[in-house]
């Protein structure tokens, strides 16, 4: 039952981030004059549509995407441009290019995508990743001063009582059985996980740091210590032995310190995030989603050896929507998270897609927001150049008027005005047909390993 909830609470929000992330184009597309004729959150089959104006809007079934649809997206053929593509490919591209007439009317003639200018067209296509951008910081806004961050904090109170003398730097450290040559450690059969330390040799304990310290540095030397158990206060004394231990926290330097054996309970508490260490936090945050979207062609490949190359799914490789929605439902079923933990978690898992959802978008290619943004810069590049071309001849055209001004080469020698300048997207089908295929092929892949080898929260 929690594991359906999970899977439906992370699809619900997937299914509002895509939500928003279509309104963010379809808001500014309508506020510039274009024609908006559907709003779709999903692919396939409609499950439910309305109405309303000029707008269809409506949920389909496969919700791994959305989509909103403008008239006129890409501008007809320039007179006299002949098509580089073969010809089967070219007469796709205008037939591409005829559909996509075809919803125009003569009422609607400047309502087209098209003609708006490079600056609208950029801020439409920004307007999706955008708005995931905003999703990211509201949930990361939301964790801090609400959640905040996880902090771990060992009591004075015993959790666990190891059976033998290990070294750290052994495998069997990390076992849960004792080598037969290990010697008992010299806690084991004293101390019981619950006992509270109140004093060593007599000192009071005021944290766990204090205890390990008088401990680390009183080896094969009696330690008296005293302690809470069933509410009753008891001394007993144990002899450290000399142990290799790890003298930092990424395992990379050891030492040879007293040890007696023992962990302690650790209490685990949530605290609200200081709202100047936020922007710290999104920043890094960033870099390492800037990071991950570098990373992928080699995640997506750790996923092809895993399919067919019988290799072990790597956790820290590609996962899609499946794998997570999976992830999402172990959360909310484990016994090892408690309700903040959960909560926290799925928060997260939404927030961090969001923020790949943004950055994914905007990589220039077509048919991503990105290749529609690159598109719109390079017609204002065009669009700039012949305005300086322009400005150009003028001040030729004044120069030689000024030098002779009866000349009758200078009678209405004002050029034409230009028509505008568009760049023609339509003429970039056959990428866009690649573009698509791969992430589908790439989809469909990371999906079937999500279902036969999933990354799982164990």
């Amino acid at each position: 039952m929690l594991y359906a909830l999970g899977v439906l609470i992370f699809a619900l929000g997937l299914l509002g981030s895509i939500a928003l992330h279509e309104v963010g184009h379809m808001v500014p597309a309508k506020k510039f004059g274009v024609k908006v004729t559907q709003y779709m959150v999903g692919f396939g089959p409609t499950l439910w549509s309305r109405k309303r104006g000029d707008t269809e809007y409506g949920v389909k079934a496969i919700p791994l995407g959305g989509y909103i649809r403008m008239i006129g997206m890409v501008p007809p053929r320039a007179d006299g441009k002949v098509s580089r593509w073969p010809k089967r490919m070219a007469t796709a591209v205008e037939d591409f290019r005829a559909t996509s007439r075809n919803e125009v009317t003569p009422e609607d003639e400047d309502r087209q995508f098209y003609r708006l200018t490079p600056g609208k067209k950029i801020i439409v296509m920004l307007g999706g990743p955008t708005m995931n951008f905003v999703i990211y910081l509201v949930l990361t806004l939301l964790l801090a001063v609400s959640l905040g961050q996880k902090h771990q904090d060992a009591t004075t109170t015993v959790g666990s009582v190891s059976q033998c003398v290990v070294k750290a730097t052994d495998a069997a450290a990390n076992s849960d059985t004792c080598p037969t040559t290990a010697p008992t450690s010299p806690a084991y059969g004293v101390l019981q996980p619950g006992d509270q330390l109140t004093a060593i040799n007599g000192v009071a304990v005021a944290s766990w740091t204090d205890a390990v310290s008088v401990i680390e540095r009183s080896a094969n030397q009696p330690v008296s210590m005293t302690i809470t158990r069933d509410g009753a206060s008891r001394t007993v004394t144990i002899t450290p032995v000399e142990n290799v231990k790890y003298a930092n926290a990424d395992g990379t330097k050891t030492k040879v310190a007293g040890f007696i054996g023992v962990s302690p309970t650790i209490h685990n508490y949530y605290a609200a995030t200081p709202i100047n260490q936020v922007p710290g936090q999104v920043v890094s945050q960033i870099a390492q989603g800037v990071r991950v979207i570098g990373d992928y062609p080699s995640r997506v490949e750790s996923v092809w050896d895993t399919v067919f190359e019988g290799k072990a799914r790597d956790p820290e490789g590609a996962v899609g929507v499946v794998g997570i929605g999976r992830i999402g439902g172990e959360v909310a079923a484990s016994h090892q998270f408690d309700v903040q933990d959960k909560i926290y978690i799925l928060i997260s898992l939404l927030a961090s897609i969001n923020l790949l959802l943004f950055f994914f978008n905007l990589l220039p290619l077509l048919p991503l927001d990105g290749g529609h943004v690159a598109g719109a810069l390079v017609e204002a590049a065009k669009r700039g150049r012949a305005r300086l071309q322009d400005r150009a001849a003028a001040r030729a055209r004044a120069r030689a008027r000024a030098a002779d001004p009866d000349s009758p080469l200078l009678v209405d020698d004002a050029p034409a005005p230009r028509k505008p300048i568009y760049v023609d997207t339509a003429a970039m089908l056959p990428f866009v047909y690649a573009v698509a295929s791969v992430l589908i092929v790439v989809t469909l892949l990371i999906m079937y390993a999500d279902i036969v080898k999933p990354v799982t929260i164990s």
